[in-house]
């Protein structure tokens, strides 16, 4: 069967935060791992952007202070009675403002430190790097047309390809259901392109559950570990299962 080889998990990288790209810290092919840096935008702004909203929430905790002296202050002469209970009430008030302000300051702090985060791009699953369309001084952001690169987790391949819907039909009155003939498929073996054997066998893992209605065929997908990089995602090969009968007659090939 004619397959399509793709990475266990293909993941377009694309920047959460816009500037300019200050530093590539990949090449493309090489192997990297979950959480190294992949790209650095410039991080002045950011920078700047977190600097200016802690300074705010230092303030902003400075007025809460005040307010709560004033309110400690305002309690006693309302035990003396010599301001009234409207005076204690409005200080406490101020107090609860300076409090939501406070807490205010404190969420944009915090979206300004994830703000800069987010100017160090990281490689979120171990794979490889893609192609790298954007160079040094390139002007990125989230809205790009076309990602700042792909990273492919190659240590397992998944392998496409597709079966006629009277295969299926026959797997399932075989075997009972689908999840049962999965579990009683034999391993496979892949084809590469050039026509040699690949080494490691692959196991079926799913069966799609919708005929395609132009081509009457359904889906499956077989896993096939990937230990030296041999495979890559986006090539094309043809997948082999073995056909096994019982309690039959064999010919010979040059009989016939």
């Amino acid at each position: 069967y004619s397959a399509t080889i793709r990475g266990r998990q293909d993941v377009d990288i694309y920047p959460l935060v816009g500037g300019t790209l200050k530093q590539i810290c990949v090449t493309e092919g090489q192997t990297v791992r979950q959480g190294q840096t992949l790209f650095i935008i410039d991080q002045v702004p950011y920078q700047a952007a977190l600097n200016t909203a802690e300074a705010a929430l230092k303030a902003a905790q400075a007025g809460e202070a005040t307010a709560a002296m004033n309110y400690e202050s305002k309690k006693k002469l309302f035990a003396e009675k010599v301001i009234s209970d409207f005076d204690l009430q409005a200080t406490y008030n101020t107090l609860l403002t300076a409090k939501a302000q406070v807490a205010q300051a404190q969420a944009q702090v915090t979206n300004a430190r994830n703000s800069l985060s987010y100017t160090v791009v990281k490689a979120p699953s171990n794979g490889v790097v893609g192609t790298l369309p954007y160079r040094q001084g390139a002007l990125v952001g989230a809205q790009m047309p076309q990602p700042l690169t792909t990273v492919s987790d190659n240590s397992q391949m998944w392998v496409y390809f597709s079966i006629s819907e009277r295969d299926l039909l026959a797997m399932v009155r075989k075997n009972g259901s689908i999840d049962e003939a999965i579990k009683n498929m034999p391993e496979v073996t892949l084809t590469l392109i050039d026509g040699s054997m690949y080494e490691e066998k692959g196991r079926i893992e799913s069966v799609s559950g919708v005929v395609n209605t132009n081509t009457g065929s359904v889906q499956l997908r077989a896993v096939f570990n990937n230990p030296n990089g041999i495979l890559h995602s986006g090539s094309t090969g043809n997948i082999i299962i073995p056909s096994l009968h019982e309690n039959v007659l064999v010919v010979p090939a040059t009989a016939t």
